[in-house]
């Protein structure tokens, strides 16, 4: 049987490789993952060269037929090296996919064989069927494959439209292995986690500035409904085998980019999500797509916190910079609804943005001040992804470079959530410090603004950021007790986020 080795570094709960494994295990191939290296939160290091010998030992044993390696931007570096280190040990066919080959192939085909642009399912089934049946690869759709030193480049086949006919994400430990810590296990390395994160929709109807989503929609244009939905039966089915499957699950995650469904898509799900699953879920939300009649059925049917992205409390940055269209009055309404709904709700917040100015600062956290608590906060330090509508307007303004840009560039591997003690201009780290504080109910409002008057704290804010980890702390230990409570602290979690190097804002 033809045997396909997919390989995702630093992702042990990378849902689209999963779902690729069961698309070519359904299409009759062998599909065995390796997860080489786990995520660690602003904690990410290259591979020891014990681990790439572990990387090197395991392929040579399985001596695949094709190799599929699934990233995104920031660990190019890492799977170029990857790929060349392969060629030493098989002679397999190599294909790059993910985002990064998506949005920037041409960094891409100079090193692999061929490079999936756009949705993998079917072109990965294609090859696999060529390289098992010796047929030339050099038109399927969806991908460049290399020629001398050129390469051909295949136009994208329609967008899947019926996401029911996909398999559910594999989860079986048969056939997984993860490297990591210098050493190589078998089986799939999140079957302790308590989270099952699920995907009920492909795409965003939204298209903000620095996501990627608005990049896909431009290579998709014109071949099909870009924001497609599963059925409520297909969800479901798929979270009944994760629970019989996962002993752990305590909790599900929506991850879609935003959660937008139709109203009878929500009224079929909370109609049965409680009796066919039952756990406690969180969604992914825009303001602009809740309503108080979806937000109360989706609590009936066991919806605990959302997580909403604001960005920013500047209306003009917001629009100007990020390209959406939410209001301040919006963000109010929807967080005084959700606090007498009883539901629990993180802010997204961007900094270290070099367009925001001071009084872009100045809103964030004038709005964060007025949002009712308790409420949490994750802050993400501003990094710079190829192409881009915002990356591509800071390198016009001569704001960054090209070495500053993911890819060249492995700023998240250190700054992805925003940490205090990163170095940044005073100024930055002022705002920052102040703004952590707003989700801390034992701080009180008015010694905040306080603080925000205090031109010597602006200037030099090493006491403010000493108080404001101290007050972090607090708060990331009572974070840790309430899981630790609802039994969903498992040592997965712990070790993507909870170390000294990694402390996150809440």
């Amino acid at each position: 049987m033809t045997r396909v080795l997919l390989i995702t570094p630093y992702g042990f709960q990378n849902t689209g490789i999963r779902l690729l494994a069961a698309v070519l295990r359904q299409g009759g191939f062998e599909a065995p993952i390796l997860f080489f290296k786990g995520w660690r939160n602003n904690d990410v290091r290259p591979p020891s060269a014990a681990e790439w010998a572990l990387l090197e030992r395991h392929v040579r044993d399985l001596q695949p037929d094709l190799v599929g390696i699934g990233f995104g931007t920031p660990y190019l570096a890492i799977v170029t090296e990857l790929t060349r280190r392969l060629r030493a040990v098989t002679p397999s066919h190599v294909v790059w996919g993910g985002v990064h080959p998506t949005i920037v192939p041409e960094d891409c085909i100079p090193h692999a064989d061929s490079v999936c642009v756009g949705e993998g399912e079917g072109p990965l089934l294609d090859l696999a069927r060529a390289i098992r049946d010796r047929q030339p690869v050099d038109r399927i759709p969806n991908l460049w494959v290399r020629s001398g030193d050129g390469a051909r480049r295949n136009p994208p086949r329609p967008l899947i439209e019926e996401l029911d006919s996909l398999p559910y994400a594999e989860l079986a430990a048969g056939d997984m292995a993860w490297i990591e810590d210098g050493r190589l296990e078998r089986g799939n390395p999140s079957q302790d986690n308590a989270l099952y994160r699920i995907f009920a929709s492909r795409g965003c109807p939204f298209g903000c500035a620095f996501c990627y989503n608005s990049q896909y929609r431009q290579i998709y244009r014109g071949l099909g409904r870009y924001h497609r939905i599963r059925s409520v039966a297909s969800v479901l089915a798929e979270l009944e085998q994760a629970r019989d499957r996962l002993p752990r699950l305590r909790r599900v995650r929506f991850d879609d980019d935003s959660f937008v469904f139709p109203p009878s898509w929500i009224e079929e799900l909370c109609a049965e999500y409680p009796r066919r699953v039952g756990l406690p879920f969180d969604v992914l939300l825009n303001p602009q797509a809740a309503s108080e009649t979806m937000l109360r059925q989706l609590k009936g049917a066991g919806l605990v916190h959302v997580q909403v992205g604001i960005q920013s409390g500047s209306e003009s940055e917001v629009e100007a910079h990020y390209s959406r269209q939410t209001s301040n009055r919006q963000i109010l309404q929807l967080a005084r609804l959700l606090q007498e709904i009883g539901i629990e709700v993180t802010y997204d917040l961007i900094l270290d943005n070099p367009l925001a100015s001071r009084a872009d600062k100045d809103a964030m956290l004038a709005l964060l001040l007025d949002l009712p608590r308790p409420f949490n906060i994750f802050l993400y330090s501003l990094n710079h992804f190829p192409r881009s509508e915002l990356t591509t307007k800071l390198l016009a303004a001569g704001l960054i470079d090209e070495d500053q840009v993911e890819g060249r560039a492995t700023k998240s591997f250190a700054q992805f959530r925003l940490s205090l003690d990163y170095p940044r201009p005073p100024e930055e780290t002022f705002y920052a410090c102040l703004i952590s504080m707003t989700s801390k109910r034992f701080i009180p409002r008015p010694a905040i603004r306080a603080a925000h008057r205090m031109g010597l704290l602006r200037d030099h804010p090493l006491a403010l950021r000493l108080a404001a980890e101290a007050a972090n702390a607090v708060k990331l230990v009572g974070v840790g007790l309430k899981m630790l409570r609802r039994g969903e602290l498992s040592a997965f979690k712990v070790a993507e986020y909870a170390s000294f190097r990694r402390r996150l804002i809440q």
